[in-house]
């Protein structure tokens, strides 16, 4: 190794009491120390060390402060005496005073930095709360109901969840198309094919291959039928001409070949499905919404009893069943103006599945769908929005034009996520709530609506 040349050699004294250096502090620092350090400042450590001790301070001092706030007159006055249960920040530190954690007074800066933080830190949860507050407190029931819309995916605005006079949205700002896109491959996947897009010729389509679906079940097969099923064949038969196939022979033909045979449990699968196609085909043309779909529902009863009697063809008829229906249904909301442009209105859906008088309901994801949808005000983006604009003042300036846009610009904030996300800490109660259920006091959220889900 070659010899240090003297210029870079070590040449201050080696008695460690004297220190002579003759360069400036800039050439002296090592990286990461402050040239701006001199000598008798608090280390690092020390400032850390007062940036904690004002937090922990701040927050131990926290419930007098409170406690003196609520206690104290605007002259100053103890309301109920002398006397109080918890120490101030103030009372903290002064006991702390010459004891061990009491930092370095040279920290000070630090120390206020920490307290600073510390009332920050309690104000922000506060903060959001109050966010929470303004944009329309929320029911356990609407919570409940906007936490299943969503986990499956759904941004909704809080104008849609508040329990005050809910408005109707295509969703958070800025979410319309994802949610647009998301809502219609839900409701054609019910139909057991999702699409971006649900239209009439991918809906004739279903209907067709469902249909094939059935000719494969049912085609050149003999089995029994739940006999079960004969009062709705004979119910058949009376109300042909009510229900819109007076003279049509293959109804009435194959109606009462199965009924001859079901006691024999020799039921041709071809009279079942001639059966089938002729409902449906009266169904489809039928200028009723309510006879259309009470003929539907007597060809899911037909169904219903191949199934029950039937083990081998159960799964097959299990998949295939609902996701007729769903089509059936897809189909009357496209033709009664609820899909338009290849978007469906959940709100719409929910609406029509609401008409009990017209519609079966079942437990499938269809009707789910249109639960959301009716409950959240869930609208298509070809559906105008709902109007943040009292009454009154639409009253008064009677137009639709630009003012109640200019309404809805300035209210943008607040139909956000964020919004919808501060509504939701809200509506999870304080502190004090929180507190109650653990003791006991009050049930949990929990066993009001069910173990929460992870996200």
């Amino acid at each position: 190794m070659a010899d240090t040349p003297d210029w870079a050699k070590d040449s201050s004294p080696k008695d460690s009491s004297v220190t002579v250096s003759a360069a400036p502090d800039w050439a002296t620092s090592r990286p990461g120390q402050s040239i701006a350090k001199k000598p008798g400042d608090p280390s690092w450590a020390q400032q850390m060390g007062g940036l904690t001790y004002g937090v922990a301070t701040e927050l131990a001092g926290a419930p007098g402060e409170m406690e003196e706030f609520f206690t104290t007159n605007v002259k100053g006055e103890r309301l109920g005496g002398e006397g109080q249960s918890f120490p101030t920040a103030q009372q903290v530190r002064e006991k702390l005073k010459g004891t061990p954690l009491e930092p370095d007074p040279k920290t000070k800066f630090m120390q206020k930095t920490g307290e600073v933080v510390a009332d920050v830190g309690m104000a922000a949860p506060f903060g959001t709360r109050a966010v929470g507050k303004v944009v329309g407190e929320t029911t356990k029931e609407g919570e409940r109901i906007a936490n299943i819309a969503e986990r499956l995916g759904f941004k909704l605005s809080p104008s849609q969840v508040r329990a005050e006079s809910p408005v109707a949205e295509k969703g958070a700002v800025f979410w319309s198309k994802d949610n647009q896109k998301l809502a219609n491959r839900l409701a054609s996947n019910g139909t057991g094919k999702a699409v971006d897009e649900i239209t009439e010729p991918f809906l004739r389509q279903r209907i067709k291959d469902l249909g094939n679906d059935f000719d494969r079940v049912y085609k050149g097969k003999v089995f029994k039928i739940d006999p079960s099923v004969e009062p709705h064949l004979e119910n058949i038969l009376a109300r042909e001409q009510e229900l819109g196939f007076a003279g049509v022979d293959a109804v009435k033909g194959a109606a009462r070949s199965i009924i001859k045979n079901i006691d024999t449990g020799t039921v041709q699968g071809d009279d079942i499905q001639r059966l089938r196609n002729a409902l449906t085909q009266a169904a489809r043309s039928a200028g009723s919404r309510g006879k259309a779909h009470e003929i539907y529902e007597l060809v899911d009863v037909l169904d219903r009893a191949v199934e029950n009697s039937n083990p081998a063809m159960k799964a097959t008829l299990e998949r295939i069943r609902p996701q007729y229906r769903n089509t059936v249904i897809l189909e009357d909301l496209y033709n009664s103006g609820g899909i338009k442009q290849g978007n469906i209105s959940l709100e719409r859906l929910g609406n029509q599945l609401g008409d009990k008088a017209a519609l079966r309901r079942n437990p499938q994801d269809i009707d789910n769908l249109g639960m959301l949808g009716s409950q959240l005000g869930m609208r298509a983006r070809w559906e105008s929005a709902g109007e943040d604009m009292p009454g009154v003042v639409k009253g008064a300036v009677r137009t639709h034009g630009i003012i109640p846009e200019i309404v809805r610009g300035l209210s943008v904030p607040l139909r956000t996520r964020q919004a919808r996300a501060a509504q939701r800490y809200a509506s999870k109660g304080g502190t004090t709530q929180k507190l109650a259920e653990a003791i006991g006091a009050v049930p949990a959220i929990e066993e009001i609506i069910g173990p929460k889900t992870k996200r």
